[in-house]
């Protein structure tokens, strides 16, 4: 892990291979980067990097970016204002601290304005209202797509249960959801593991998902099958299972 220290604002990055998973998923692991920041320059220089790398999806409206937002319980408000925004393109993750913040680059604020850009993520129906809520009031272009909405489950339209499906059916063993970590001050200066590791695979999945899916092409009324969500849902949890700092893989694709 390295750490570097500015004024009042700490940035992390962090970078994780697991090469004993390569047997189990029979796929090429990529190292994943995780950076965590409160820091607007550092923002500003990993959407730069993550865009030029990313430059072939942009030229053709083809980049996929997963996007969440986690919040810290304020009573029984709904709409909360977002304290973390999580951004996933590539092998690349961010994580920006926005209630610890002094300034977010308008950079940023250009790329989640952009309708070329898909933005995709899970259980996310508050998130855009929270992005606007929080104390940078940023905005968005429309409502990030929410995957579980084009996934045909095996019980009807019973989205609600959807969580249970994927994880207990289509994995075949039950996994820790990670209610602490949601439930969290997210606040903090210094997040912690389970944190991390909740914000990195949720936006991590959602992207993944995209991704694999082309949701770029998706047209109302698409869905996706079931057995492709779990798929790439197993290789995230079976990931979440091991022991590391950061529990992440990226599933190789010739696109990114």
């Amino acid at each position: 892990m390295e750490t570097d220290t500015n004024t009042d604002t700490t940035t992390t990055t962090e970078n994780v291979i697991f090469d004993r998973l390569l047997q189990e998923i029979h796929t090429s692991g990529i190292e994943i980067s995780v950076t965590i920041t409160a820091d607007a320059s550092v923002v500003r220089n990993w959407l730069t990097s993550a865009l030029y790398n990313s430059r072939y999806f942009v030229h053709l409206n083809r980049l996929v970016v997963g996007l969440g937002v986690q919040w810290t319980l304020r009573g029984a408000n709904i709409h909360s204002p977002g304290d973390i925004l999580q951004l996933c393109i590539g092998r690349r993750c961010l994580i920006f601290q926005l209630a610890r913040a002094q300034a977010v680059p308008q950079k940023l604020r250009t790329f989640l304005l952009n309708p070329s850009y898909t933005f995709v993520g899970l259980w996310n129906i508050w998130d855009r209202q929270r992005l606007s809520n929080s104390r940078h009031n940023l905005e968005m272009e429309r409502d990030p797509l929410d995957m579980r909405l084009y996934m045909k489950t095996q019980v009807g339209d019973n989205i609600s249960s959807l969580r249970e499906i994927l994880i207990e059916r289509s994995l075949g063993f039950r996994i820790d959801p990670g209610h602490e970590a949601t439930a969290s001050d997210w606040r903090d200066e210094y997040l912690s593991d389970d944190q991390i590791d909740f914000a990195t695979v949720r936006v991590l999945c959602a992207f993944l998902i995209g991704l694999k899916n082309r949701v770029w092409e998706l047209q109302n009324g698409t869905v996706v099958s079931i057995s492709t969500v779990a798929t790439v849902m197993r290789l995230i949890f079976l990931v979440m299972s091991c022991d590391s700092e950061i529990a992440c893989v990226f599933v190789t694709e010739t696109d990114y």
